[in-house]
């Protein structure tokens, strides 16, 4: 079991220091959430000054005798401070393990425990909760979904938002039996395509075709497909980092439910960001992507278009037909699928779901003229790595064609070539794009599917 790093060398019980640093933090929540309910917040500044204006009324108390707790030597007292502190930091109890260098999940079960997978590894790690009841994991939910401008109370027990640090959190309450509070923390180094190849994520000639279709000026198409946790987002994310220019002023429109892209306005100098707005506690007020897509996207001449997340009720065939028609040069989006071969027919399946669905044949048509490439990514032994890289080419007798040009080989623990050739368009726009022979020479003998 791990816990919060607090001072070494205490002589002081362990019980008591919590207990009273429990006893400080509480009465601080107390107040901070009175204040919220009464319509005020309080400021960083503010909640740290009533936080040092308890601990020391309370240490004194003990200190002077007059708390019904033992007395405590200097170094459980610093013990005290430190804990107290951590915990009214801007990120609060939770925010010591928010470690993004050490982490990419933390799980939080209300008071019981929290649950930290080590980046890298994968390996899971128990530890003690940071919170000392499920109330205060409640609270701390509710503070920080509100600064994101999102409700978690009665009437709304789940939430989906964003700290100011990046780190993506989901919160459910209320309809399970505790408060349950999952992050997803994202790795610094990791938004470029050399920083995910020196990780591993993909070999040298991947890493040079993807830079080759970043930088391409023609109509493009980009699906990076697999499960949870896969690395989707971090690979679209570097993809279009790799965006050649050192400014780049072309219109770059992001889509996300729930934005994570988070790219760098000083270089996206004519970004549009769309996130996705929740109906509010009457109901009202919810602008959905798949409005989004169909009603301005055309509006805003995007040169490229990133959609977060492929989803049945995403807009799926509005964005295709954006591309098909011209209003976007190329456009990238991740999508959950268990393989590269599988995508095409989830794809179709969500157009179906569409709120005016079109004929199959149409819908696979437009996937066909859209999109070119597919490149899945998958958790192997703790490690995310690209495992398949699938060329989408023609609608033809029923069916969309494809080509396997990478494949996972277990042996040698990497996506490897396959012998099957890019299509004679696409072998154009990448050499035109500046991919070296290398990248595009096939290599070993397979079957087209």
């Amino acid at each position: 079991m791990i816990s919060p790093p607090v001072a070494t060398g205490s002589r002081g019980d362990t019980q008591v220091v919590e207990e009273l640093a429990t006893t400080i933090n509480t009465a601080v929540q107390r107040q901070v959430v009175a204040a919220r309910r009464a319509g005020r917040r309080f400021s960083a500044t503010e909640r740290a000054a009533l936080a040092e204006e308890l601990l020391a009324r309370q240490l004194a108390d003990v200190r002077y005798g007059t708390a019904d707790l033992p007395q405590l030597d200097a170094a459980a007292e610093n013990e005290v401070r430190l804990l107290v502190r951590q915990a009214q930091s801007p990120l609060g109890p939770l925010g010591p393990f928010l470690l993004a260098d050490r982490f990419s999940d933390v799980e939080v079960n209300g008071a019981v425990n929290l649950v930290l997978t080590e980046r890298g590894s994968g390996d899971r790690i128990e530890g003690r909760s940071p919170f000392g009841s499920d109330a205060q994991a409640f609270e701390w939910v509710a503070e920080h979904a509100a600064l994101a401008g999102r409700r978690f109370d009665e009437a709304n027990p789940s939430v989906r938002f964003r700290l100011p640090t990046g780190v993506r959190v989901h919160a459910v309450s209320r309809v399970t039996q505790l408060t349950h509070i999952d992050c997803r923390l994202f790795a610094p180094g990791l938004d470029t395509l050399d920083g995910l190849a020196d990780a591993g994520m993909f070999t040298p000639d991947v890493a040079d075709l993807l830079a080759g279709t970043a930088a391409m000026r023609q109509p493009f198409g980009l699906i990076i497909s697999g499960g949870t946790g896969a690395g989707k987002t971090t690979l679209l994310r570097a993809w279009i980092n790799a965006t050649p220019q050192e400014q780049i002023l072309d219109r770059v429109v992001t889509v996300e439910d729930e934005q994570e892209l988070f790219l760098d306005h000083n270089r996206f100098r004519n970004l549009v960001e769309f996130e996705a707005r929740e109906r509010n506690v009457d109901g009202r007020g919810e602008y959905s992507m798949a409005r989004y897509l169909a009603e301005n996207l055309r509006r805003q001449t995007p040169y490229r278009v990133l959609l977060g997340e492929l989803r049945p009720d995403g807009g799926v065939l509005p964005l295709l037909l954006a591309v098909g028609q011209g209003i976007a040069q190329g456009v990238a989006a991740t999508i959950h699928a268990p393989s590269a071969a599988d995508v095409v027919a989830r794809l179709r399946t969500y157009a179906a779901f569409e709120a005016h669905p079109v004929p199959e044949a149409a819908a696979l048509e437009t996937i066909a003229a859209t999109v070119d490439l597919i490149v899945h990514v998958a958790a192997v032994a703790g490690r995310r790595v690209v495992t398949a890289l699938r060329e989408v080419a023609e609608y033809r007798d029923g069916r969309v064609t494809s080509s396997e040009l990478w494949r996972w080989d277990p042996r040698s623990r990497r996506a490897v070539r396959t012998d099957l050739e890019f299509s004679d368009q696409l072998a154009g726009k990448l050499r035109a794009a500046g991919v070296g022979a290398s990248a595009l020479a096939a290599r070993r003998r397979t079957r087209a599917t």
